[in-house]
């Protein structure tokens, strides 16, 4: 039997190939570096040396092709490191038709691939075709990996040729070389090689061309930097014999004659002595480069960024006044008495003092409260000129500081750019969103904003890209944020806080009469005429359809509904009668249901609930706490999206509950026999903070005595472990947000008598407010006829000792039910 046939459907090794397939009847090498491949090929060696080459795709996850070539080792070198060089003959094609694995390797049933019979003179002008082709670009081309024909002059056989041909593709890929190795029939593995070879000599014959151009470029622009020099040096030995001097040639280099009036402007702006040193002697290598040299515009750009600087203050100066600043204020914002304040003495001392040294301001409060607009008035107030940018999600410190000209498109940072677009020295710079910063691999933004910030730094500010220090002490620094507990310590020390709490009904009522309806009617090109809002109309939009702690979704309502009339106008203008009323009854019509209707109110109303306030960076928000108890044991069960702080108040009001029912001489089976679930609804919004320690316990305390709290009640306040009521924050926020929800009745913790002090009539309204420093004091207002009243140490002590004696006599019982129910067993038997 021939070695042909002698393997056919017989059982061998396969060793896998991941770069590109083997063909049969040529000879390879293969150099097997991967542990699995050197130990199958040990085990393919230490046999008869037979094996099947199998490509494998590099997919996920990786497969076997089925067709493969069968292959026997004809010589090895063992090399350092545990690799193998290997010798390799090829045989013939063959399938896989199945694989398993044995002493570590993997074995694969093969049967025979053979090709389809082909009409010799069909086939032939094909194979004349390749030849040609083949010899014509072995000799120069990098298509193939032989360098000369005398390898396929000799070949007859299509299938040999086609195999042969395909081995020798220099950059033809796996998938494109195992296709051929599957096609049946020698006439189409041709046709797809000569597609192939088409293809690439396409794509040489244009990378030649393009290497030509490069090539003719750079000579040419040698030979002009060649041809210049040249002329520059006749130039000056001829001025010298003849005496004479061409001034505009000694004022403007050659090189800039090009640049425009970069040259005239740099020497005549007055630049402090160390920028005027490198201006200098960039102008100098302008003039030195040719304006095809990429440098030539990186250069150009860097004189252009620091001539556009502004230096001297005088071009600026402050011409603002106390009383102009206050007019300001009250023009452009209503209400706010205390933020108005807070600006105005922070810059009255830095008026007084004739400096611009000083804390930042940060601006902080829930959204639309108009905290960038205040930014808008404080610039206006002062006569400075304003520039805003956002740092919310920023994550690179280039965005603050530039990027080094080393790098590809480097630019000035923010803070240059806006001295650049503002072109003075004492802008005011609104920078918003600074909670929201992030940080990454690229850098820590918040640090680089520190150097902005800080008085003690930011008077040699240093950008990567300008690299030289730059005075931003004259600028004034406003920031704004939602959340103050998210701003990094080292720039919050840095701020003078200024909150913007959220607004009352009456002041929404009142912004949107003086503030809102008139910019929006000269936006949407209405008049008074044309439209007009009930005061009761627009209250309602307030409280029923925006009813958040700014006034930015009111402001979207009423431009909504002028829109809606605008078009209304404009479709119907003859029958439509003017002016167009929008009373409390039309509201409906322009803003379909309410999103909060009167009637949708959360109560705390049943046994085991209890209404919290909580603050978050979008205003205050009432909320609702669920206990439950379940008749079987089991331990506390929490659910509601909590962090880590809201968990731990659980878990002390937990305890606490413990504690006051074993104090107050209740039945403690109940925690033995039961188990606790607590929810707070609205399970999708994360909720954290320790301000709902005490609503946490009353609901707990509800649910234990199965008796409701007090109607229209909500509290607030963070719970130790001892029972003290903590100060919380956010407190006009948090009343705002129980107005809403028509609380009648709030317990905050005793230490916020201060801020309530602080809070208008206004906006505490008819709300009685309960004081407290302990969870006794809320729980003698929250369920007032409580009859569980503390026990004194002498009563206690008689409960424990009569409970005690209750439960040794409740085993003794047992005992001896246990001993009867034993005696009448052993009589049975």
């Amino acid at each position: 039997m021939s070695e042909n046939n002698k393997y056919n459907q017989k059982r061998l090794p396969v060793l896998p190939l991941l770069e590109k397939p083997l063909f049969p009847e040529t000879f390879t090498t293969l150099m097997l570096g991967r542990p699995e491949d050197v130990q199958t090929m040990n085990t393919i060696i230490s046999s008869d040396g037979y094996f099947v080459a199998l490509y494998q795709n590099k997919g996920n996850p990786p497969k076997f092709s089925a067709v493969g070539t069968l292959s026997k080792v004809s010589k090895f070198i063992r090399l350092p490191n545990n690799c193998l060089h290997v010798f390799i003959s090829t045989i013939k094609r063959v399938k896989a038709l199945s694989f398993d694995i044995a002493e570590k390797a993997i074995y694969a049933e093969v049967e025979d691939f053979d090709d389809t019979i082909s009409n010799e003179r069909t086939i032939e002008p094909y194979t004349r075709v390749l030849k040609e082709t083949a010899s014509s670009l072995s000799q120069n081309s990098a298509i193939f990996s032989f360098a000369t024909d005398i390898n396929i002059s000799n070949i007859d056989d299509p299938s040999l040729l086609s195999f042969y041909t395909a081995a020798a593709l220099a950059s033809a890929k796996g998938p494109f070389l195992q296709d051929i190795l599957e096609t049946r029939s020698p006439r189409s593995r041709i046709e797809k090689i000569l597609s192939f070879i088409s293809a690439e000599k396409e794509v040489l014959d244009k990378e030649n061309i393009i290497r030509n151009e490069i090539f003719s470029n750079i000579k040419n622009r040698n030979k002009e930097i060649v041809l210049r020099e040249q002329i520059r040096v006749l130039t000056q030995e001829l001025n010298q014999i003849t005496g004479q001097q061409n001034p505009q040639s000694q004022s403007v280099p050659m090189g800039l004659m090009k640049a425009g009036d970069l040259y005239q402007r740099a020497k005549e702006k007055q630049l402090p002595p160390k920028y005027r040193e490198v201006v200098d002697k960039e102008l100098e290598k302008l003039g030195s480069l040719e304006t095809m040299n990429p440098e030539y515009m990186l250069t150009k750009q860097y004189i252009e960024n620091i001539i556009a600087l502004p230096f001297s203050f005088t071009d600026s100066a402050d011409s603002y006044s106390i009383h102009k600043v206050k007019e300001q204020l009250e023009k452009d914002h209503y209400g706010m008495k205390e933020v108005k304040e807070r600006i105005l003495e922070f810059l009255a001392s830095r008026l007084k003092a004739q400096t611009s040294k000083g804390a930042i301001i940060c601006l902080a409060g829930p959204p639309g409260v108009g905290k960038t607009s205040v930014g808008h008035s404080i610039a206006a107030s002062l006569g400075r000129k304003f520039f805003r940018f956002s740092v919310g999600g920023m994550r690179d410190e280039s965005e603050i500081k530039g990027h080094r000209r080393t790098y590809v498109g480097a630019m000035p940072g923010k803070i240059i750019q806006g001295m650049k677009t503002t072109g003075v020295v004492n802008p005011v710079f609104l920078i918003d969103e600074i909670d929201k910063m992030g940080e990454s691999i690229h850098g820590d933004p918040a640090s680089a904003l520190l150097e902005v910030l800080d008085p003690e730094q930011n008077t040699n500010y240093q950008d990567f890209y300008i690299d030289l220090p730059y005075d931003l002490s004259k600028v004034l620094f406003i920031v704004t944020a939602n959340d103050v507990s998210r701003i990094p310590e080292p720039l919050l020390d840095r701020m003078e806080i200024i909150e913007l709490s959220g607004y009352t009904p009456n002041e929404k009522l009142k912004i949107g009469i003086d503030y809102l309806v008139p910019r929006l009617l000269k936006k949407n090109g209405l008049d008074k005429k044309e439209i007009r809002f009930s005061k009761k109309a627009l209250s309602i939009i307030a409280e029923q359809y925006a009813r958040e702690a700014g006034v930015r979704n009111f402001e979207k309502l009423i431009d909504k509904v002028m829109r809606k009339v605008a078009l209304s106008i404009l479709q119907d203008e003859e029958n439509l009668k003017l002016p167009i009323n929008i009373k409390q009854k039309d509201v409906e019509k322009y803003l379909g249901k309410p999103i909060f209707p009167l009637d949708d109110i959360v109560k705390a109303d049943k046994p085991g609930t209890a209404l919290g306030l909580a603050w978050t960076s979008m205003g205050g928000d009432v909320l609702l706490i669920e206990a439950e108890s379940l008749p079987f044991k089991g331990d506390l069960k929490v659910t509601g999206q909590l962090g880590d702080v809201m968990k731990e108040s659980v878990s002390i009001a937990w305890s606490t509950l413990r504690k006051e029912a074993y104090e107050r001489g209740l039945e403690l089976d109940f925690f033995e026999s039961n188990s606790v679930h607590l929810h707070i609804p609205e399970g999708a919004v994360p909720k954290d903070g320790p301000s709902a320690g005490i609503t946490l316990f009353t609901a707990l305390w509800s649910m234990l005595r199965d008796t409701p709290a007090i109607d229209g009640l909500a509290m607030t306040g963070e719970l130790t472990l001892t029972g003290k009521v903590m100060p919380i924050g956010g407190l006009k926020e948090k009343i705002l947000a129980a107005r809403r929800n028509s609380v009648r009745t709030i317990i905050i913790p005793e230490k916020n008598k201060r801020d309530l002090d602080k809070l208008d009539d206004e906006v505490k309204g008819d709300v009685c407010f309960h004081l407290v420093k302990d969870i006794s004091e809320v729980m003698e207002i929250a369920f007032p006829h409580e009859s569980a009243k503390r026990l004194t140490k002498e009563e206690l002590s008689a409960l424990n000792k009569e409970r005690k004696e209750k439960e040794a006599k409740a085993k003794d019982e047992e005992t001896l039910s246990k001993a009867k129910a034993f005696e009448r067993i052993l009589n049975w038997q």
